[in-house]
């Protein structure tokens, strides 16, 4: 069995000083950013969703079903609101398709 590789910060300094991200580690040293933050920027990590529907796709599909619904039951009537606008908005395309 192999061993795991430990992915801490003196890994990721060490392996932004091999790639040649010196101007990363000198930003590191300033303050500028973490550590994460320039493995990110050199893209060794992914940066996560940005926009709030993409952070709430992203937590849901990762979410248990307990935890769905007790978000459901936490926000109900906002849920129901945005469902019946949806419903409305489906009724109102079908209406503007000609029928065949």
């Amino acid at each position: 069995m192999a061993g795991t590789i430990k992915r801490d910060n003196t890994y990721w300094l060490g392996r932004l000083e091999k790639d040649g991200h010196r101007d990363l580690l000198a930003r590191i040293d300033d303050g500028e950013m973490t550590v994460y933050q320039a493995t990110q920027e050199a893209g060794y990590r992914k940066r996560g969703p940005t926009s709030p529907a993409a952070k709430l796709s992203y937590h849901w599909q990762r979410a248990t079903h307990a935890e769905r619904k007790a978000f459901i039951a936490a926000h109900a009537k906002e849920v129901n609101r945005v469902l019946r606008e949806w419903g409305e908005d489906r009724k109102t395309l079908k209406a503007q398709k000609p029928s065949e």
